[in-house]
């Protein structure tokens, strides 16, 4: 009889392998939609009437406010990228990082890297930088929108500074972990773990403050455009600013760690409706849930489009560039080369 076990315990390989599986992102998909469904249904009559309190004009600031956060989170990747070595034209940097990003709406969580990695080659950003520039980008977004969400949620309401006070503590360990020992610390070990090379650059305090400056701006931005929103239901007031902006904030971190959720489907919207059911109704919470992942998939639209426009055109414009270059002069003692 062989000394092997029967059976082999999962390992994290193994469990991040089934998360991300196809199977378990569409029984995923189709809990949500189903349990969205139920939530509509139950809700209609109300939400009805709260549709009719959206003004043209709230849906327009809030979508322009969306637009804004997309630009500073490209900021973030770009200031990234050029710490690490490779600074880009920002109109380089939308066409790379905002098609690259349309990729995360596909099952998987490979296809925004590689597409980005893709894209940069061609304006020789090598790709591993590439590939670390994106989990340093996203690193920052989440330790600052982990910062921003602890500094406001306490604040809230006066029920929920003495409950959410210990959130606090939190900011400084998130200091900590964006500190650049730490952090690239970090990222060369999870390089190691899925054996890569490891960076031979790492960030510097100059570049991770400014990175770091623009996530924070992007986090308001959002918090911004849910709180225009909120304000036709809640009122404008200053709790109901805080919580939107913790909301945001919240929400799309336990949506982007959510890797078995496309895009933070589902996930994004049940942190937002919690949190934002202590300020209104949860139906018009959900209501602002949606309304906010509607103009977020516009949003990503909208920028990918034009970035592959400026794809397109980038191009065409190279390929002009070397049919209208002129020819090299001929080697002496050679004869020219034909036309």
């Amino acid at each position: 009889m062989s000394g092997r076990p029967t059976h082999r315990w999962l390992n994290g390989a193994t469990v991040l392998r089934v998360l991300q599986s196809r199977t378990v992102r569409v029984l995923f998909i189709l809990a949500t939609v189903a349990l969205l469904a139920l939530a509509l249904v139950d809700q209609g009559s109300l939400l009805r009437h709260d549709v009719g309190k959206l003004s043209v004009s709230t849906v327009i600031l809030a979508f322009v406010l969306c637009v804004a956060g997309l630009v500073c989170s490209l900021m973030v990747w770009r200031c990234v990228l050029a710490d690490l070595g490779s600074r880009l034209h920002i109109g380089s940097a939308w066409r790379i990082n905002f098609v690259g990003q349309l990729g995360k709406y596909l099952p998987g969580s490979v296809w925004p890297v590689l597409a980005e990695m893709e894209l940069g080659a061609q304006r020789k950003v090598p790709r591993g930088r590439s590939a670390v520039s994106v989990l340093l980008a996203s690193a920052v977004q989440i330790f600052t929108g982990c910062v921003v969400a602890a500094v406001v949620l306490p604040f809230s309401g006066r029920d929920t500074t003495g409950r959410y006070l210990w959130v606090l503590a939190l900011v400084p360990v998130g200091l900590v972990m964006l500190s650049p020992p730490v952090l690239n610390r970090m990222m060369n070990l999870a390089l190691r773990l899925v054996r890569r090379p490891p960076m031979t650059t790492g960030m510097s305090v100059r570049g991770l403050l400014v990175s770091a400056a623009w996530g924070v701006l992007y986090w308001l931005l959002n918090g911004v455009m849910v709180y225009a929103l909120m304000g036709r239901f809640a009122g404008h007031g200053f709790r109901v600013a805080l919580v939107s902006t913790g909301a945001y904030a919240l929400s799309w971190v336990a949506g982007y760690l959510a890797i078995f959720a496309p895009a933070g489907a589902g996930v994004r919207e049940a942190v937002m409706v919690a949190l934002l059911s202590t300020q209104t109704r949860s139906g018009t919470a959900l209501l602002v849930a949606l309304v906010a992942r509607a103009l977020s998939v516009v949003a990503d639209g909208l920028t990918g489009a034009v970035g592959i426009g400026l794809l397109g055109r980038t191009q065409l414009r190279l390929l002009r560039e070397a049919r209208t270059a002129p020819a090299p002069p001929p080697e002496p003692g050679g004869s020219p080369s034909p036309g």
